[in-house]
């Protein structure tokens, strides 16, 4: 066997990573499983998080509008 050092793999994110975490804020919000006292930070990354991904192009804007209108509609952000 070769004695070459194996270099450890860099931790990264994804853009699909982070879709995947709005969405796991969406879902979490519908569930009721954040406090009250919780809601509004919540709320201030989950609309950093779709304005992030809206300009990346990662989300289209009107995936991001309907998930807005949804989230006003419900009560949520």
């Amino acid at each position: 066997m070769d004695n070459i050092p194996q270099t450890p793999e860099q931790p990264s994110l994804a853009l699909a990573d982070l879709v995947l975490l709005l969405n796991l804020i969406r879902v979490t919000a519908e569930r009721g499983s954040i406090k009250a006292d919780e809601l509004s930070a919540v709320g201030a990354v989950h609309d950093k998080l779709m304005k992030f991904l809206e300009a990346s192009g990662a989300l289209n804007k009107s995936v991001a509008q309907t998930e807005t209108q949804a989230a006003a509609t419900t009560g949520e952000n």
